[in-house]
């Protein structure tokens, strides 16, 4: 299947890091992840970052973060919580054909995860280490998820 992405930018990121930010959990959460991939020379495109919803107005700040979607190889989606613009970001990427990535920090085998996300990501990290490995390795074993 080929897709074709066009990019206004020009910019390439490896990863945009989905996610929710609305809380101090979820803004440590985001840091980890986001450090974890910066710490092995990744460009990300950090929505809470690139696009000001206050600043731009609602229609602009989700034209930007599409475009980050599209300008990037992979989403890679904390799942913290079930947030909604994170959900619409997996279904995006995955619908243009990205490659999508699950981070589940703490997620063990047998947990139960929507069928609707474990079957549009590529691979399940479960923690900081689990990704990190990864991306010095290549290597990676998914967790046996109960779906729902």
């Amino acid at each position: 299947m080929t897709n074709t992405v066009t990019n206004t930018t020009n910019t390439e990121y490896d990863f945009y890091a989905a996610g929710p930010f609305f809380n101090p959990a979820e803004v440590t959460s985001m840091e980890r992840l986001e450090a974890t991939l910066e710490s092995h020379g990744k460009k990300l495109f950090k929505p809470r970052f690139e696009s000001d919803l206050a600043a731009i107005g609602a229609k602009a700040c989700f034209e930007a973060d599409v475009e980050g979607i599209r300008s990037a190889k992979a989403v890679i989606a904390n799942l913290i919580d079930d947030d909604p613009g994170t959900m619409f970001e997996i279904g995006y990427a995955h619908g243009i054909g990205k490659p999508v990535y699950a981070y589940l920090d703490g997620l063990k085998d047998g947990d139960a995860v929507n069928i609707m996300i474990s079957q549009s990501v590529d691979a399940v990290f479960t923690s900081a280490e689990d990704l990190a490995r990864f991306l010095e390795t290549g290597e990676h074993v998914d967790p046996i998820l109960k779906d729902f």
